[in-house]
């Protein structure tokens, strides 16, 4: 059975960092879950995605307005995403096991999948983060490469040009088709998709024809056809390049390594922490804007390390992480703007497309 393990005799980077956070919460008396702030937020998003629905579908709108709306229920729903069923599906969201996953199961209403996506992002993803051949998150690809140790071939030299259209189309693909494809062929990647008990098949085919009777439908009936689909796609377009840009960001940048894995076994020299913080990158992380509306996804180096606390908490726990990488000596990928981060990423995108193999030393900022 192939096997990649981590140097975690000697982890002391991560038990440093662990009992000075551990510290914070038990000198403040705060949960590692969230608050009343996220539960604000979680309403706040939630109504504003019904109240968007129920226009698109009942008050009648030019058609430019009707694209833009629909545009924002994507972006909205992206931010459910975010905010809610991120922090939710990693029991992060609230002590109660219960309502963790009751409100994972946000992701089935936005016609994702709550059981296929734990497995591929809390178990694949966190574990195997940027592991050309595991991680999921930069599987290997026809249209894009993601990173130096990837196949090339020709289309890739315009990638850079492509891809924002292929972000736009990509909620669409996973809802539609990659669900799908890891539910038949019971694989994420390389990884054996865990056994799924009856509840779970009920899950996945009711959420997926209650996503068709919701979202293709009623639109279709209310709304006729053509209007129907506009919106449809206007939708997806909000949501996938949200999605895209704000994961994108986080490991596919000029500021993060990669490791490939092939054939049966991979050592990697670092312990598992040491190998999460350099894999990833924080982007605007002053910006309270956009920690408020990306779940405080800019801060992915903390939620990489503690990803069973929640977002929240990002901010104050940054200073610890910052000040253990200081100590240790290891780098601490944080680009000041989005709009820097958004242009290392499309750099990055290009460099791939480039016929040779790409070393790390090539693309590390200054």
């Amino acid at each position: 059975m192939s096997r990649i393990t981590y140097n975690n005799k000697n982890a002391v980077f991560f038990t440093s960092l662990k009992k000075e956070v551990d510290d914070y919460f038990k000198t403040t008396g705060q949960q590692k879950t969230g608050n009343f702030k996220l539960y604000v937020k979680s309403i706040i998003f939630i109504a504003t995605a019904i109240g968007i629905y129920t226009t698109l579908l009942f008050v009648s709108l030019p058609v430019w307005s009707g694209i833009l709306l629909a545009s924002l229920l994507g972006f909205n729903l992206a931010c459910i995403g975010f905010n809610v069923m991120h922090d939710a599906n990693h029991g992060s969201y609230s002590s109660s096991k219960k309502l963790n996953t009751i409100l994972g199961l946000t992701l089935n209403a936005m016609g994702g999948n709550a059981f296929i996506w734990k497995q591929k992002h809390n178990i694949v993803h966190h574990t195997y983060t940027n592991i050309d051949g595991v991680d999921d998150d930069i599987a290997k690809s026809p249209f894009i490469r993601m990173c130096g140790t990837q196949r090339w071939v020709a289309a890739h030299r315009i990638q850079h040009l492509y891809t924002p259209f292929l972000y736009a189309i990509s909620s669409m693909i996973w809802i539609l088709y990659q669900d799908f494809e890891k539910y038949f062929r019971k694989k994420i990647c390389s990884t054996q998709l865990q056994k799924m008990v009856f509840m779970d098949h009920l899950i996945f085919w009711v959420s997926k024809l209650l996503y068709i009777v919701f979202y293709i439908a009623i639109p279709a009936i209310v709304l006729g056809w053509p209007t129907a689909l506009l919106y449809f796609v206007s939708m997806h377009i909000g949501l996938g390049v949200t999605l895209s840009i704000v994961f994108q960001l986080a490991h596919v940048v000029e500021e993060t390594e990669f490791e490939h894995f092939q054939g049966n076994e991979l050592q990697i020299e670092n312990e598992w922490a040491i190998h999460q913080v350099k894999t990833t990158a924080n982007f605007s992380p002053g910006s309270k804007i956009i920690s408020w509306f990306a779940g405080g996804l800019n801060y992915q180096i903390e939620h990489h390390l503690f990803p069973r606390i929640s977002h929240i908490h990002y901010p104050t726990i940054s200073k610890f992480v910052r000040n253990n990488c200081k100590a240790f000596n290891i780098p601490y990928n944080s680009i000041p703007t989005m709009s820097k981060a958004i242009a290392s990423h499309f750099r990055f995108i290009r460099l791939m497309g480039k016929n040779k193999p790409v070393l790390k030393k090539e693309f590390q900022l200054a």
